[in-house]
């Protein structure tokens, strides 16, 4: 049997720095993702400036991805920006910010397995079975996203209530990153277009009750089709988002982090600035027993505020009334700040 003191369930943002994190204090850390690349993921790559910051800060290169002011699309009101100084979005392919992130948990002194997946766990025996052999932990975090293995291995909820599908369209290069309300289509989801450096992702999403899974894919057809885009041979790409919160400390040394704690926003989708906070803290937390993870608590109060718009936007009329009055509040510069602040900076 093998003894790992940190073992580290999915090579995502949030498990990554986790790893990074333990693996800088000296701490043996072995990270088990059980996709034989580390990054690719289906996600249209928007990093907000809150995440940008947390990444620049462990090495990310100044002119990695590509910046952009997000545009805002509403039925009947044409293409609005929204502020430039907090809703810039930099795109960055998953591919690319794992690359990063696994050279920087190697250079920290993590191992990590990929082609690895988690076939069982024994939470009282803090043992699991990988690679075909038994791995003995004191601590195990799972990082392993919105099917993770060890949140339901804990007997927890996974809903997994957002969809979003989409295409990466290679060669493409459109000009504006836009975010589109489509109450009809999407409910309280929406479409969107992130321009990369060597693709374009065109790609919609919202809550299931709303919106079948089935219907995005040709709802996206429609429209590539009206702004002149031909997704030729790509694939087509679908997954869920857990933004079901369910906590991040279990007994016997569990923890979950990121997607598989269910950080992501129940508005937005915005996931990657909370796996990364998540990560990092939950592994300081480990280092420092009573660490108050003041940037994962500051993430937590947002979620609430965007999970509950996300409630009343549930509900059609309250929903067709925010959509009208947004054009107008996205005109106006101090409420168009307030409104990038509330989505993509608080």
């Amino acid at each position: 049997m093998e003894h790992v003191e940190h073992v580290v369930v999915g090579a995502g943002p949030a498990g990554l720095r986790a790893a990074q994190v333990l693996a800088e204090a000296g701490r043996e850390v072995l990270v088990l993702e059980k996709n034989e690349i580390v990054g690719p993921k289906t996600c249209g790559g928007g990093l907000t400036l809150k995440a940008v910051r947390e990444l620049r800060a462990l090495g990310l290169p100044d002119d990695a991805g590509l910046d952009h002011i997000a545009q805002a699309l509403f039925p009947d009101a044409g293409l609005l920006s929204l502020d430039p100084g907090l809703a810039r979005i930099r795109t960055l392919s998953r591919a690319k910010l794992g690359a990063h992130q696994l050279d920087w948990a190697r250079a920290a002194g993590a191992e990590v397995r990929t082609g690895s997946p988690v076939r069982s766990i024994d939470f009282e025996a803090r043992t699991l079975e990988a690679d075909g052999r038994r791995i003995r932990y004191r601590h195990l975090i799972g990082a392993d996203g919105s099917r993770s293995t060890v949140r339901r291995a804990l007997g927890l909820e996974s809903p997994r209530v957002f969809f979003a599908g989409e295409y990466n369209i290679p060669g493409l290069r459109l000009e504006q990153l836009v975010v589109a309300c489509d109450s009809d289509a999407l409910g309280s989801g929406y479409f969107w277009i992130f321009p990369h450096e060597e693709y374009t992702c065109i790609g919609a999403g919202g809550h299931k009750q709303l919106v079948a899974p089935a219907t995005v894919r040709p709802y996206l057809h429609r429209r590539m089709e009206a702004i002149g885009v031909d997704p030729g041979e790509t694939e087509y790409e679908g997954a869920t988002i857990e933004v079901h919160f369910v906590g991040f400390d279990f007994p016997n040394g569990v923890h979950l982090v990121g997607d598989a704690a269910g950080t992501a926003s129940g508005l937005t989708g915005e996931g990657i600035y909370p796996a990364l906070v998540s990560g990092e803290e939950v592994a300081r937390s480990i280092l420092e027993p009573g660490y108050r993870r003041a940037k994962t608590r500051a993430w937590l109060r947002i979620k609430r505020a965007h999970d509950a718009v996300g409630r009343i936007w549930f509900r059609r009329r309250p929903r067709e009334l925010s959509f009208a009055a947004l054009p107008g509040i996205c005109r106006r510069p101090l409420s168009r700040k307030w409104l990038s602040a509330f989505f993509l900076e608080v």
